[in-house]
């Protein structure tokens, strides 16, 4: 079963699986921007001003989420195995919904993504929701600036149920706004977390943050 929720939220509901996708934010100059397309996309978000950390680095004030089996839900070999498959989608032309996409570019693995993501996850686990914004009132972009990561465009897709990197992958790709932002060339940089909390509706609550420094 498919449903559209929220202007700013996309989820495909079936199986006990859920998805939902922000597609890109793009801001240049403190001036606002444009980017994405479709009812998901949100125009004109000012960027962040400089962190001390620089772009793309983290160090925002806050130390950064380490990557471990709490925030990998325990799946073996997790960061390398979400890069292949990543990039292994990104390396081939596709279709994200009847819209064509170029092969593009890799990601490289950012930390500062990482940590914003995890943060989300851990959020939507330990508090049993699901949405692109926390409970704290946050969005994707101003957890991301809240890491130290001085953002130019950023996206981000997010899941639950899902109980593998291949699972969750494979349903984001199926489904044209998840499949739209793990392929945009804009992008250059992602971070992703599966946080697992027992007696929740999903079990498992997945992020993924993608985006590009200033």
């Amino acid at each position: 079963m498919q449903h559209l929720s929220l202007p700013d939220e996309q989820r495909l509901v079936g199986v006990g699986l859920i998805l939902g996708a922000l597609l890109a934010l793009a801001a240049c100059g403190g001036g606002g921007g444009g980017g994405g397309g479709g009812p998901d996309a949100t125009i004109g978000v000012p960027s962040p001003p400089n962190s001390a950390g620089g772009a793309g680095t983290g160090g925002g004030g806050s130390t950064l989420v380490a990557l471990d089996a709490s925030t990998s839900c325990n799946l073996p070999d997790f960061r390398n195995s979400l890069l292949q498959q990543i990039n292994a989608a990104r390396a081939v032309a596709r279709s994200c919904g009847g819209t064509a996409m170029p092969a593009v570019a890799p990601l490289a693995w950012n930390d500062a993504l990482f940590s914003a993501a995890a943060r989300h996850s851990t959020d939507m686990a330990v508090n049993n929701y699901f949405s692109h914004t926390g409970l704290d009132g946050r969005t994707a972009s101003q957890r991301i600036a809240a890491e130290g990561y001085a953002w130019s465009w950023v996206g981000e897709n997010i899941a639950a149920g899902q109980t593998s990197v291949s699972t969750v992958m494979s349903g984001w790709l199926a489904s044209a706004g998840h499949c739209a932002n793990i392929m945009r060339a804009e992008y250059q940089h992602v971070g992703v977390s599966c946080v697992q909390r027992s007696g929740t509706t999903y079990g498992r609550y997945w992020t993924m943050t993608l985006a590009r420094p200033r």
